[in-house]
């Protein structure tokens, strides 16, 4: 399975996030949220993970679809977009490394994703799962990521616990952004969560 949100032949995330919500085309910083947060689900997924360049740094094509027939000024790389939004490439290359780094996001086998991943109860526009008993021998033994596309918070509930949040608000930190007692908890809006125990 490859999971992707954009690819060569098709919209572009910025640009198919503008045509999708068009009001985020007006708010800078829902946009780079619900950017985060497409590419937090391509690269948590299982399978093979595939990313157009340019997207760790917001690259558009100006709504062009295919653009295999466009002048530069429609495909071209804007390098300024990497200063612009340092935020963004640094929170693409920490999902790239916690990836690379833990082995339960690429598990390899049908087997092995129905033996460790389980999804959680759902709700409207969140998604969250949880991969256990140290899936596919990684160190740590649960994790948990949960994706909430809602512009509000939302709770879940995980079993009781001390858990390390490594995946928070639009940054990413391996070692640890803090804990969190497990039991009901918060997600903030347009964001992913990711921690462990």
């Amino acid at each position: 399975m490859i999971a992707y949100v954009s690819c060569h032949d098709d919209l572009c995330l910025v640009d198919r996030l503008k045509a999708s919500i068009p009001e985020a085309e007006y708010d800078e910083n829902e946009l780079i949220r619900l950017d985060e947060l497409a590419q937090t689900a391509v690269l948590t997924s299982q399978g093979v993970p595939f990313i157009l360049s340019g997207e760790e740094m917001l690259r558009d094509k100006k709504g062009v679809h295919n653009s295999f027939n466009s002048p530069d000024s429609i495909n071209h790389l804007d390098w300024n977009n990497l200063k612009a939004y340092p935020q963004v490439f640094n929170y693409y290359s920490g999902l790239i490394n916690l990836r690379k780094n833990h082995p339960a996001f690429r598990l390899g086998s049908a087997d092995l994703v129905r033996k460790h991943l389980e999804f959680l109860p759902v709700q409207k526009c969140l998604v969250a799962f949880h991969l256990k008993g140290h899936a596919g021998g990684d160190k740590w033994n649960n994790i948990y990521v949960i994706l909430n596309a809602n512009p509000e918070l939302r709770t879940v509930n995980i079993p009781k616990g001390k858990y390390t949040i490594v995946c928070a608000n639009g940054e990413v930190k391996e070692s640890g952004l803090g804990e969190m007692e497990g039991g009901e908890v918060t997600v903030d809006g347009q964001s992913a969560l990711i921690l462990h125990d």
